[in-house]
């Protein structure tokens, strides 16, 4: 049985976004994203919650992530 969390592409990259506004938020390298999870300390944000994401055609060995963030501070 495969884990849905593993893939064999060797990294993954999300390109974040603000919920209200769409703006860049930076990006931030983790395995695959989860709805309700959370990120510290990320660019000009100290915590924000993913709020939905969508998985971009991969690249590069590399999946891709635009990952919607709701900023808590």
């Amino acid at each position: 049985m495969s884990n849905e969390s593993e893939t064999c592409l060797p990294t993954t990259t999300w390109f974040l976004y603000s919920e209200v506004e769409n703006e860049p938020l930076g990006r931030y390298r983790k395995g695959i994203p989860e709805v309700g999870g959370q990120i510290e300390e990320g660019q000009g944000f100290q915590s924000a919650e993913v709020v939905s994401f969508e998985e971009l055609r991969a690249t590069c060995a590399m999946r891709r992530f635009k990952v919607a963030l709701r900023l808590i501070s």
